[in-house]
């Protein structure tokens, strides 16, 4: 307790040398925090936005078929008359070894009929989970269906059809009521009528069955190409496709963000403990005298840098502190204006307060053991003659 109480007072009448100490070391600690937050809440941002980009894996049939156009994908092994995907396997999804990272199956029935003298591809869907899909889905007249017999209009096909919310349209097994057209999405969906997938397996007597199957799974470090191995092996006669390599490359991206901010932010710890290391060695020089009289009294060498160590230790743990809540409370400020990053979101993470603390006291105490040791050797008698 001694050598701590005469650490503490050294570092209380020497104030402007542990200002300057902790100044110099938390800055650099909060550098390190700040990048490391910025990138976590651009990876969170993201993911959040890949998220609203659709699926990146389809579950297709083995056989081959009739080939049909579906999201911008030709999905050619869809088989209207052999066999098919069922609603069974979505449980079998649900088992697989990486289910963590799904995080919605959305399944379809695709049937052609005809409507009004035009060849129609109806989708039948589980509304929910397709809306939770395709969350750039917008419906620009009426509602979304909330009885089995509600349909949802593609635009080029309410156009094509002069359909608007409140007709019924007329198939060759049933009938349909529009409750809403979708507004435009450029994409294969504006060309299509969806309903309800329980309604069109009853009505054109397709029991269980699923034409295919898409999942999202795009989550930071997903293993996608071990998903695709895992679905296939859990579901015989099926085929799994990973696709939008795009997705891939722009979490590859992501994650080359990553490893230079770490590279950074190691940059920086070593910046910040070549200043405690100068620090505590001119330190030393200036208390030569201060240590010779530690000495003379009975002090040893361990005694010696036991104090230094443990005024190396205050400083650091002070220095992880302030610049813990720099390195939080700064992005908030400069991220809108240098990044144009205005959705970005920060969030006060235990984990990263814990790190910052432990590496700014690993490098305080790295950088003075050796100015430590040193001032543990000084000659008593040498050090007295400086008085």
């Amino acid at each position: 307790m001694k050598l701590i109480d005469i650490s503490l007072n050294n570092l209380l009448r020497k104030k402007g040398r542990t200002f300057f100490l902790v100044s110099g070391l938390a800055i650099g600690i909060g550098a390190a925090v700040a990048m490391t937050s910025v990138g976590d809440a651009m990876n969170r941002e993201f993911m959040h936005a890949l998220d609203e980009y659709g699926a990146n894996i389809f579950i297709l049939p083995a056989s081959e078929g009739l080939p049909l156009s579906y999201g911008g994908l030709t999905v050619s092994a869809v088989n209207t008359g052999g066999r098919e995907l069922a609603m069974d396997d979505i449980d079998r999804i649900r088992t697989i070894k990486n289910k963590q990272n799904i995080s919605t199956i959305a399944p379809k029935l695709l049937v052609q009929t005809e409507v009004k003298g035009e060849k129609i591809l109806i989708a039948g869907v589980d509304f929910t989970a397709e809306q939770r899909l395709k969350k750039w889905w917008r419906v620009k007249a009426g509602m979304s269906p909330r009885g089995n017999e509600g349909a949802l209009i593609g635009n080029d096909t309410a156009r094509l059809l002069h359909l608007a919310p409140g007709d019924s349209i007329t198939l060759d097994r049933g009938m349909l009521y529009v409750s809403g057209v979708l507004d435009n999405t450029g994409s294969q969906d504006d060309g299509l009528i969806f309903a309800d997938i329980k309604w069109l397996q009853q009505h054109f007597h397709r029991g269980n069955a699923v034409s295919l199957i898409e999942l999202s799974a795009l989550c930071s470090g997903c293993p996608i190409e071990d998903m695709v191995a895992q679905l296939n092996s859990t579901l015989p006669g099926a085929r799994a496709v990973a696709v939008k390599e795009t997705v891939e490359l722009k979490m590859q991206a992501m994650h080359y963000f990553h490893k230079f901010s770490i590279g950074l932010s190691a940059l920086l710890l070593i910046v910040a403990g070549l200043i405690i290391f100068f620090a505590m060695t001119a330190s030393v020089k200036e208390r030569v005298h201060e240590i010779g009289l530690f000495r003379a009294i009975g002090f040893r060498t361990g005694h010696i840098i036991q104090v230094l160590l443990a005024e190396a230790f205050v400083v650091s743990l002070l220095a992880g502190l302030v610049g813990y809540f720099i390195g939080i409370i700064s992005p908030r400020f400069f991220a809108p204006h240098l990044m144009s990053a205005y959705n970005l979101t920060f969030a006060l993470d235990p984990i990263l307060a814990v790190r910052a603390l432990a590496s700014s006291v690993l490098v305080g105490l790295a950088a003075s053991v050796y100015p430590a040791v040193r001032a543990g050797r000084l000659d008593p008698v040498e050090a007295l003659k400086t008085l």
